[in-house]
This record gives C-alpha cells, structure tokens and sequence, in this order.
C-alpha cells in the first residue's frame, strides 16, 4: 500500500514538472498552509494568542506582493475539504488579512475536532494550489501529524519523510522552531513550526533567496533548521588571516564569500597561506565525523591546494572547527621573457576552491533536541528532522578570483632596448638622407656642392662644359668620370 502510494506520488510529481515546462515563465507562487485540526486549539481560541498575526506577518516578509494562496488544512473527509482554500491573490491585498482572521478550528461530522494528514495537504498543496507548477509551501503547524488519529500515525509520518527527503523533486526544505506559549480551553502548547517547501529546482534557489531576507528574521528570529539539501555547502571557511609572504596578498569580495588571491608572479613559485577555520553550517546537525578532500576549479591555471588538517569531528551547528591553514601554490613563470609576460601587466581567473566531506556521518544536536523539547514537551522529535542515510557526502564551493601580477622589469627591458635601437636606427636614418658638403677645385677655382648618398652631380667649367661627374655611397663623395685634360680635384 506504502509502495503504491509513493509511486503514485512519484507520478504525480513528474506530471507537475511537466506542467511547469510547457507553461510559461511566471514569477513563483507561494502556498501558505495552516494547519486546523484539534491540536491547534490553543492557539486560535487562546485571547492572547499570537497566532494569526504570525501568519500575516509570515506572508508579508515572504511574498511581499507576490501571488499568494491560503488555505486551512487538518485531514479531508466526506463532510469537509482539506486544505479549504479561503485566498488567492497578491500578498499585499487587504482581503488577504480578513481571509486570515476568517480561519477556524475544524471538525468532524460528529462534532469532534478534526485530525491532521501533513502529506494529504502538501500534495493538494503542488496539484491545487500550485496547479503543478514550480514554487513555495509554507506549512504553520503545532508539529502533530496525526491522520484518524490512530496507530497508523507512525506509517503516515513515514510516508511523508519519504515525500520531503526522498523526492529530488523537493529541492529545499527550512524549519523554524518558534516560541509561542498560548493556553486554550482543552490544551497548551509552548511554540510551533514554520517549515518552508520548495518544489523544484528554481524553487529551491528563490527559497533560498527568501531564506536570506532580513524582513523573514524579524518574523522568524533564531537561526532556521535546514532539513535538505544536506549534500551542499555543510562548512563554510572563515579566513582569520593570511600568512606574511613577499608577493602574495588575500581580502574577501563585497559580497563576502569570493576570496581573492594576489599573486606577484615572477621566477619563483609562490604560495599563499590561507588561515582560518571551518564552520559547520549543517544546522541543526552535528557533523559527527567526515574526511575532507580539497580541490580546485579554476580553467587554465596551474594552481596547486594543500588543507592542514584531513576530517572534522563532532562539529556542533554554527561551531567553528581548530585553526587551519589552506596553502595554494602559484608556480614559476615559465619564462619572464616570453610574450605573455611582456606584453601584459597581468590577468585574472576566476574559479572554485572546493571542499568536500567524504565518509560524512551526521546526528541530530543535542542542544536542538533540547529546544524541541521545550517547545513541544511530551513529544517526540518529528521524523522530518532525521538525517537521511544516504547523506554521506558534501561539496562546498567557495568562489575564487585569482589576480596575477606580471614583472614589470623585463617589460622596462624590453621597452629601454627598444628605445636604443630607435635611436640607433633615427641617427642612421639621418646619416643616410643628409646632405653632406664637399670642397672641389674646378681649374682652379674652390666650389661647395651638397651631395646626398648614392646621388651624383656633374661638373662644368666656367664655359659651362661637362668636365666631371662627382658620385657618392654611403661614405665621402668620389669623382667617378673626368674629361681629358680638365683640372678638377676633391679638396
């Protein structure tokens, strides 16, 4: 029955990404889902109570003006609906706060009030709400997912941590624990739970992005639970410092995650001392153990990484491993004198520094469990919250901008040689088109004449008769033809 059922789902969520292919592009909707059914009671009749204002808040700092869909849910039967659709429209539309205070306890044919089924909202959730489109689910809970109130409870808590943790199709999935103490007619609670869904890759990047705003940590304070993924980003490296080396400089990007590497290149290889530490954040997980393995991704650069130390041990949430040092060798210029080298200042390549955790054992933290525990007394911690097995690994991509620095000595070189042999080819170039003067006697009779290289002048005598031809290379003029008998000589 359990295989069937996630089949079906399986198909259902393969239709729904179908869907979204063939429709057009739209900005994506978020579905807000607020759970009804008895267990909530506290929290709706309670006079004090937060509640209802929690959720318009929620939807305001998530969606802003964005399409939004409301709906109550508890657990569908023959008398009522579940979810019961109540709004849909943009998030800043004042229908959307009557629709909120309009939301009610629900209960059955008999009068008594009505049972939760998580999975029976989330999937009306994709199919209705979303119309199989790519998007947002947001469910607002006491945490109890109980469908007909019955033994089966374990098999159907079952049946929904497959859905969110088994299905790629679900991308992202956040908690926040929220305190909200509220006492009811029937029941007290301490807190609920925001969880936040994403349904498909683009919807994971825009939760994401949603998970970032400062507006959502005013209304959900305190750091989020990241149940999925949990093979990506699990430490991020804090750089502390950069070890004195001639040549080699570090600093953070503006947006505080590329680091970048200045390299002074030249006929030594040079390496750049990275240190810091690693911080886990794997919350609400205790990285209990992992190997981790360094590589890097930048194209055409020969760079060469080196990591201190080689696994992490029970990293604790939001803890920050022992000091340690990353080492990225730039080697040698092959040749200062090679055309690259002297025909540019520099250049940069941009890439990945890439951490990976092998082996990667995680375990829920005893100080988040104590938390629940305070929140939810009596109950047990929800399956939702434990790590599947197949999460033995994880990559972490730190970007990288890798700034090379080029000599400038070799380039002065060049540049000074070359400006010699302009000189040395102008003054040649002026010795070969100059004019140079030269002093003959003509019978007699002292005369000055210009001659330029390899040109030639005839000389007559006074009756104006040819009686020489004066000739020149590149040396001192020559008298190459003489008439009989005529007295001419060079001075």
């Amino acid at each position: 029955m359990v295989l069937n059922n996630l089949r079906r789902l399986a198909a259902v969520l393969l239709l729904g990404l179908c869907t979204a292919a063939q429709a057009e592009t739209t900005a994506l909707r978020q579905v807000f889902l607020v759970q009804n059914s008895g267990w909530m009671e506290p929290f709706y009749l309670d006079p004090q109570s937060g509640f209802k204002p929690l959720v318009g808040q929620l939807i305001a700092a998530a969606a802003g003006s964005g399409e939004v869909v409301l709906g109550g849910f508890n657990q569908a039967s023959s008398q009522h609906p579940s979810p019961l659709w109540s709004y849909r429209g943009p998030g800043n539309h004042p229908q959307l706060q009557v629709a909120i205070e309009q939301l009610a306890l629900a209960r059955k044919a008999g009068g008594a009030y009505a049972d939760t089924d998580f999975k029976e909202a989330l999937l009306a959730a994709i199919q209705t709400a979303l119309e199989g489109r790519e998007g947002i689910v947001w469910i607002v809970t006491n945490n109890k997912n109980s469908p007909n109130n019955s033994r089966e409870t374990q098999l159907r808590n079952r049946e929904f941590y497959d859905l969110l943790h088994r299905e790629a199709v679900i991308s992202r999935i956040a908690a926040f624990p929220r305190k909200m103490p509220v006492q009811g007619p029937n029941y007290a609670a301490n807190g609920l739970m925001v969880y936040a869904i994403a349904y498909g890759a683009a919807a994971g990047e825009a939760l994401e992005a949603v998970l970032a705003q400062p507006a959502l940590a005013e209304v959900l304070p305190g750091a989020q639970a990241r149940l999925k993924p949990l093979t990506q980003a699990a430490v991020r490296f804090v750089p502390t410092g950069l070890q004195d080396t001639p040549g080699v400089g570090a600093s953070l990007a503006a947006d505080r995650q590329t680091l970048i590497l200045d390299f002074d290149a030249d006929s030594t290889a040079k390496t750049a001392t990275l240190l810091g530490a690693f911080e886990n954040r794997f919350n609400p997980y205790q990285i209990a153990s992992a190997r981790i393995d360094l590589g890097l991704d930048i194209p055409g650069e020969a760079l060469a990484a080196k990591l201190s130390v080689a696994e992490l041990e029970n990293l604790d949430p939001g803890q920050r491993s022992a000091p340690l040092s990353i080492d990225l060798q730039l080697p040698a210029l092959p040749s200062l004198w090679s055309s690259e080298v002297l025909l540019s200042s520099g250049y940069q390549r941009a890439g990945h520094l890439e951490i990976q955790l092998n082996d990667q054992q995680l375990r829920i933290s005893p100080q988040f469990v104590e938390h629940m525990n305070e929140l939810f007394p009596g109950d047990a911690l929800p399956d939702v919250f434990i790590p599947p097995a197949e999460t033995t690994a994880s990559a972490t991509r730190i970007p990288l901008l890798l700034r090379i620095s080029h000599p400038i000595g070799p380039l002065l070189a060049l540049l000074g040689a070359g400006l010699l042999l302009l000189g040395l080819l102008a003054y040649a170039g002026l010795r070969l088109t100059a004019r140079r003067p030269t002093t003959l006697l003509v019978e007699g009779e002292a005369r000055k004449v210009l001659l330029k290289p390899f040109a030639q002048l005839d000389i007559h005598d006074a009756r104006g008769e040819k009686v020489a031809t004066l000739a020149r290379g590149l040396g001192s003029p020559r008298i190459a033809w003489q008439a009989p008998n005529s007295a001419v000589t060079l001075k």
